[in-house]
């Protein structure tokens, strides 16, 4: 009885060992990095963690370098087309009054014009944010308001190439458009502002 209790005791001691070896040990390990397959759109070699993964620009882009620029989007024939965005802006009926003497007029291309010339650059910031990096050479963007008789936009109506609209472009072109402030010439206008794309 005794034997086997000193039997099972140096067993017992010998796993005791052999477990925290194992749990210290790890040699089942490997002490390479695992190799982790790329996705299938990605590029064909593999990639080790611990690094990152070159980025893909939006759209149609080839693989950014690390730490330099992402290559402009290529655009399809379909990004470049232009598109309307809103109803089609109408004068509302004015009613004549042959006994009055009202001096209320539509606005004037001089007007328009000064007034464009003040108040563009959040509509081509709206413009450049749209871009996201794509080049657009050429591009044009029209916007139509209609501009009460107090000088307020109250409407607007937006075209450009798709991939701006798609980016943002109408959205914010109409909330730029209606802080314009025009003369106040006591009647409506519509005014068609255009803007191209460099």
């Amino acid at each position: 009885m005794t034997a086997r209790f000193w039997q099972g005791l140096v067993v017992g001691a010998l796993l005791g060992a052999l477990a925290t070896w194992l749990a210290m040990a790890r040699p089942w390990k490997s002490k390479q990095q695992p190799v982790v397959q790329a996705a299938a759109d990605a590029a064909p070699e593999a990639v080790t963690p611990g690094k990152k993964k070159p980025r893909r620009g939006k759209r149609g882009g080839g693989l950014a370098e690390e730490g330099g620029e992402q290559p402009a989007p290529e655009l399809s024939a379909s990004d470049r087309e232009r598109v309307w965005r809103g109803a089609a802006l109408s004068l509302p009926a004015r009613s004549v009054d042959l006994g009055s003497e009202s001096s209320a007029r539509p606005l004037e291309t001089d007007e328009i014009n000064d007034t464009m010339r003040r108040s563009s650059q959040p509509i081509m910031s709206c413009i450049e944010s749209a871009l996201a990096g794509a080049q657009l050479s050429g591009g044009e963007v029209e916007l139509e308001m209609l501009v009460s008789g107090g000088g307020a936009v109250q409407k607007v109506r937006v075209a450009a190439p798709r991939w701006l609209m798609e980016h943002g472009f109408a959205d914010c072109a109409s909330a730029a458009a209606r802080r314009i402030r025009f003369p106040a010439t006591g009647a409506a206008t519509i005014v068609n502002a255009p803007f191209h794309v460099d």
